[in-house]
C-alpha cells in the first residue's frame, strides 16, 4: 500500500512540473510571437486575451480528460474492491452454510463422530481431549462427554489398557493420512470400527462405528466354518479323521515334503455285519468306538489313525524300514483282540484283518497305497481272517483280474452273452423228470468262465442285483414258454441271493417280471441260502410268507452249510430241502455224512417238507438216498447242466 502510495504522489508531482514547464513556456513563446506580429498596442491587448483564452481552453480540455482518466481509474478501483468484498461476503456465507451442514451432519451421523486434541507427556501421548462430539456418541458409549472433556475422565485406566489405540490416534494426527482401524473397548464390552482423519495437526476426527454384533455374527460363522470343517474331516461316531482327512494327510506324505518311510496299516473287522444283525446298530457302534479306544491306547499318541466307513480303519504308522515294530505292534493289537469285549453286558469275541502297504518301497502316491493296503488285507481275509498280510505284488495281480472281470462281466450282460443252463430234477421212485434248476454260465471265445468265480465277483462289485434280476426275467420267460408249449413237467429252480432278498424293491421286482414276463408264479421255485435267513429270521419268515402267498415255490439251497435255528425253521414256509453235495460225496464211505443225510432227510419229512439231493454221481450214492427216503435226485448221474436246445429235446421227449 505504502509502495503504491509512494508511486502516485511521484506520479502527480511529474504531471505538476510538465503543466509547469509548458505554462512557462508558453507564456514565454506566445508573449514573443505577440510581440513580432503586432504593432498596435490594442492588437496586442487583443491577441493577449485570445492568448489566454485559448490557454484556459486548452487547460481546461486537458484538466477535463486528466479528470475523466482519474475517474474511470477511482471508479474501476471501486468496482474491484466492491467484487473482492462480494466474493468474500459470499464466501464467507458458503462457509457459515458449510459449517453448518457440517455441524449438522456432524450432529445427525447414524455413527460417532468426535473432534479430539492429542495430549502429550514427554513427547509421547498419553491422552486426547474432545473439542466436540455429536449426539450419537453419547447413546453409543454411554459417556456424557463435551468439549474440554479428556477420555481419561470416563476411563481411567484407557493408556494402560489401549496403548495401541494411542499410537494408532498419534499416528494419524501428526502424520495428517487418513485410516481404518478396528479396536475391542474393553470398558464397555464393544467393538468399534474407526474412520480416522486429522484436520490439523495434533488434532483428529474420530467415526466410530458400533460393530459389536457384526463380530459376533463373524465369530458365529468362524465357529460355523470350523465346526462343519471339523464334520467334513471326522467321523462323527469316533471322533477319529475321516477318508477326507486321510487323503490329505496321504497327500501331504506322499508329496515329498516329509521325507520319511511309513506304513499304511488298512484294518478291516471280521463278521461286523453279523454282529450288527444280531445286536443291532447301536451295539454295532458301541464296538467301533471300543476299537477305537483300544487303537488310541495301542499306538503311539502321534499315531494318525482314522475311521474311513462302516468297519474299516486306516493307520499310519512311522516306521524306518523295519517290519519288526509292525510285527510286534499288530501280534499285540491280535492278541488283545483274542480276549472277549466286554459290551453292555455282553462279551463279544471280534477279529480283525489287516494289509499292510509300506511308503515308498510298495507305493509312491496316495492311491496305490490304499490300494494295495486293501489288497493285502483281502489277502489276509483269505488266508482265515484274524490275521495280517503285508502287500505282494502278486495281490494286485489278482486284484487287476478281478477289476477287469467285472468290468466284462457287466458288458456280457449289456450284450446278452450270457446263458441259462438246466439241470432236471428227477424224482427217485418213477425216475421221471420233476423241474429243472436254472443255472447261470457266461461262454467267451476262450473258455467258459465258472459261476464259482463270477458269482463273488458280482457281490464285490454291486452287479449281483442285475445278475440276479436277468436270471429271473430269463428263467420266467422261457418257464412261461415251456407252460404255453405244454412241456413243462413241475417248476423251474432259480437261485435268489442274499442281497436280492433283502432288497427293499425285491417283491415289486418279482410282481413286474412276473407281469411282463405273463409268467405264472406256479412254475416257479425261488431257492435261497441259509445265510440270508439268520441275519433277520424274524423279518425273512414275513417276507417268504407274503412270497408263497403269491403262488411261488421256496427251497433252501445248500442245507445243512449254514447255521439255520431250528426254532426259525419250523416257521419258515419251506416247500423243500436241497442237501448240499458235500454230504452226498463219497457217502457210502463217510459214516458222519451218512448220519447227516439221514437226519436232514427225517427233518424235511417232519417237517413236511419234500428233499433233494444235490451232486448225485453214482449208482451207490442213489440206493442209499433211495433207502433213506430221499425224494429227488438232481446231479450228473441222471443228467448235467445242459444248454436250452438240449433240454428242449429232453422235455419234448
Amino acid at each position: 500500500m505504502q509502495m503504491k502510495d509512494t508511486y502516485n504522489f511521484k506520479s502527480a508531482l511529474f504531471v505538476s512540473l510538465v503543466y509547469f514547464l509548458v505554462g512557462i513556456l508558453w507564456i514565454y513563446f506566445s508573449d514573443s510571437v505577440v510581440d513580432i506580429i503586432s504593432i498596435e498596442t490594442t492588437q496586442i491587448a487583443l491577441l493577449q486575451t485570445y492568448k489566454g483564452f485559448f490557454y484556459i481552453f486548452v487547460t481546461t480540455v486537458l484538466l477535463y480528460f486528466l479528470f475523466l482518466h482519474f475517474l474511470r481509474s477511482q471508479n474501476k478501483e471501486y468496482m474491484k474492491r466492491l467484487e473482492i468484498l462480494k466474493k468474500q461476503t459470499e464466501l464467507a456465507k458458503s462457509l457459515e452454510n458449510s459449517n453448518q451442514m457440517y455441524r449438522a451432519l456432524f450432529d445427525n451421523m447414524l455413527d460417532s463422530a468426535t473432534h479430539c486434541r492429542m495430549i502429550y507427556e514427554n513427547g509421547k501421548p498419553v491422552d486426547f481431549e474432545y473439542l466436540s462430539v455429536n449426539n450419537i456418541f453419547e447413546s453409543m458409549t454411554g459417556f456424557h462427554a463435551a468439549s474440554g472433556h479428556k477420555i481419561s475422565e470416563f476411563i481411567p485406566n484407557y493408556a494402560e489398557e489401549n496403548p495401541e489405540s494411542l499410537l494408532v490416534f498419534d499416528e494419524v494426527a501428526s502424520s495428517q493420512k487418513a485410516r481404518k482401524w478396528e479396536h475391542y473397548l474393553k470398558a464397555i464390552d464393544k467393538w468399534f470400527s474407526f474412520s480416522l482423519f486429522s484436520p490439523a495437526q495434533g488434532e483428529l476426527i474420530i467415526i466410530a462405528a458400533d460393530v459389536t454384533e457384526t463380530k459376533k455374527y463373524e465369530q458365529h460363522i468362524f465357529e460355523a466354518k470350523e465346526h462343519f470343517d471339523y464334520m467334513a474331516h471326522h467321523d462323527p461316531l469316533t471322533a477319529l479323521p475321516n477318508r477326507t482327512s486321510l487323503l490329505e494327510k496321504l497327500e501331504l506324505k506322499t508329496s515329498g515334503m516329509e521325507d520319511h518311510h511309513f506304513a499304511l496299516l488298512f484294518l478291516d473287522l471280521d463278521a461286523f455285519k453279523e454282529v450288527n444283525d444280531s445286536y443291532g446298530h447301536r451295539f454295532g457302534d458301541a464296538l467301533l468306538i471300543r476299537i477305537t479306544h483300544l487303537l488310541q491306547i495301542l499306538f503311539p499318541k502321534d499315531t494318525f489313525i482314522s475311521r474311513t466307513g462302516g468297519d474299516e480303519f486306516v493307520i499310519l504308522l512311522s516306521c524306518q524300514k523295519d517290519k519288526n515294530v509292525i510285527h510286534a505292534t499288530i501280534s499285540s493289537l491280535i492278541e488283545i483282540l483274542n480276549n472277549p469285549l466286554h459290551i453292555e453286558e455282553i462279551d463279544l469275541f471280534i477279529t480283525a484283518s489287516i494289509g499292510i502297504a509300506m511308503y515308498p518301497s510298495d507305493a509312491k502316491s496316495a492311491e496305490e497305497l490304499l490300494q494295495k493296503a486293501d489288497a493285502a488285507m483281502y489277502n489276509a481275509k483269505n488266508l482265515g481272517r484274524n490275521t495280517y498280510s503285508f502287500y505282494d505284488v502278486q495281490f494286485t495281480q489278482k486284484v487287476l483280474y478281478r477289476t477287469t472281470l467285472a468290468t466284462q462281466l457287466k458288458k456280457a450282460m449289456q450284450n446278452n452273452e450270457l446263458e441259462l443252463y438246466f439241470q432236471p430234477q428227477i424224482d427217485v421212485k418213477t425216475e421221471k423228470l420233476l423241474g429243472v434248476e436254472a443255472l447261470l454260465r457266461w461262454p467267451t471265445s476262450e473258455v467258459t468262465i465258472s459261476p464259482a468265480v463270477f458269482i463273488p465277483i458280482a457281490e464285490e462289485s454291486g452287479l449281483i442285483l442285475q445278475l440276479g434280476e436277468y436270471v429271473l426275467v430269463r428263467g420266467c420267460q422261457i418257464a412261461a414258454q415251456w407252460a404255453k408249449d405244454g412241456l413243462l413237467n413241475g417248476r423251474v429252480a432259480i437261485n435268489v441271493s442274499a442281497r436280492q432278498l433283502t432288497h427293499i424293491d425285491f417283491l415289486m421286482t418279482l410282481d413286474r417280471i412276473i407281469k411282463e414276463t405273463e409268467c405264472s408264479p406256479l412254475f416257479i421255485e425261488l431257492e435261497i441260502t441259509e445265510s440270508s435267513i439268520i441275519g433277520n429270521p424274524e423279518k425273512m419268515i414275513a417276507l417268504l410268507k407274503v412270497i408263497k402267498a403269491k403262488g411261488f415255490n421256496i427251497s433252501i439251497d445248500d442245507f445243512g452249510t449254514g447255521y439255520s435255528s431250528l426254532s426259525y425253521l419250523k416257521n419258515l414256509p419251506i416247500d423243500k430241502l436241497k442237501i448240499d453235495i458235500s454230504f452226498i460225496r463219497n457217502i457210502t464211505q463217510e459214516p458222519k455224512n451218512q448220519t447227516i443225510v439221514k437226519t436232514i432227510i427225517a427233518l424235511a419229512k417232519g417237517l413236511n417238507m419234500s428233499v433233494l439231493a444235490e451232486g448225485v454221481e453214482s449208482s451207490e450214492e442213489l440206493e442209499f438216498l433211495r433207502q433213506n427216503g430221499i425224494d429227488l435226485i438232481q446231479g450228473y448221474y441222471y443228467h448235467k447242466p445242459m444248454p436250452l436246445d438240449e433240454i428242449n429235446r429232453l422235455l419234448s421227449h
